[in-house]
């Protein structure tokens, strides 16, 4: 099974393999089938034997909450979403209210007038465009929870303003290590255009130590390496050049990478929700807020 997820290219210096899963169900049902380890070079498997208090739940918790839902400390994560939901709320000013026969709410001085058009509705762009957003879930063992969180926040947030601007948006989270001349990118497809943002089944890969321990490294056991030092290491961080050319980051893609390349530092949601967008540099054509003006 391992062959309809893996495919391996020589890029360069490099031998890049890339693993691709369409969805979070097809990433555990992938594993619950429990593929093959490459014991070569895997000889003990980090992502069950690791500590909890490093690596979370034991896997096939992990694997549970790839369906299940995952909901610790999801309380606090949805109360700061709230809180930037309200500011988009209240500075939703990029489309024009205009009078149609058909809309979203009535008019009522032109039903009373007798008027042909008693309806209004957001005036919308007439060409569907799409974007691609790939956020690196890797982050070092120095970033706190509350960068992962307020990253995870943030990204869905950049999802809702890109969607409200009538841009569809593929969203992927990745991994992207590697050891030597080994790169491996381990990518989920978490939301397809035209699908509803689910927060619950986006929380997990997004913010979670056990999906980044436990899950994405049982897939690594699984891919065949030649190279020993992985059953080590468990591969490095790729820089963020690679990171662009092996991912993908053209015109149509936005990229994510760790809290600390993002301006995030955990603090302030309003404050990281201002860096965050600086560091994405998307021009004028999507209007934001200054979050930090409607700071509490």
């Amino acid at each position: 099974m391992a062959n309809d997820y893996v495919s391996k290219e020589i890029i360069g210096d490099d031998a890049v393999y890339r693993v691709h899963f369409k969805s979070l169900n097809a990433l555990e049902m992938y594993l619950r089938s429990k593929p093959a380890v490459n014991e070569k070079v895997f000889k003990s498997q980090k992502s069950i034997y690791m500590p909890e208090n490093f690596a979370g739940e034991p896997l096939e918790a992990a694997l549970d909450y790839c369906h299940g839902g995952y909901m610790k400390d999801l309380d606090m994560f949805m109360k700061l979403k709230k809180e930037i939901d309200s500011v988009n709320l209240k500075y939703s000013n990029n489309r024009k209210t205009v009078t149609a026969v058909v809309g979203s709410r009535p008019n009522v001085p032109a039903y009373i007038a007798g008027a042909p058009k008693t309806m209004y509705r957001m005036e919308r762009v007439k060409e569907k465009k799409f974007v691609d957003i790939y956020m690196n879930i890797a982050f070092s063992g120095h970033t706190t929870e509350e960068q992962v969180r307020n990253r995870g926040i943030l990204t869905l947030n950049l999802v809702n303003v890109l969607e409200s601007h009538d841009i569809g948006v593929n969203l992927h989270v990745f991994e992207a290590c590697y050891v030597e001349k080994e790169v491996l990118i381990t990518e989920v497809v978490l939301k397809k255009p035209g699908e509803l943002l689910n927060i619950s089944k986006c929380y997990f890969p997004m913010c979670s130590k056990e999906f980044l321990r436990r899950v994405l490294l049982r897939v690594k056991e699984s891919v065949p390496f030649v190279g020993l030092n992985w059953g080590i290491s468990y591969g490095a961080v790729l820089d963020e050049n690679r990171t662009r050319q092996y991912v993908g980051a053209g015109k149509n893609q936005i990229m994510i990478l760790s809290p600390q390349a993002m301006g995030i530092n955990g603090k302030s949601i309003y404050d990281d929700a201002d860096a965050f967008i600086s560091k994405l540099d998307l021009g004028d054509e999507i209007s934001f807020p200054k979050y930090k003006d409607y700071t509490k």
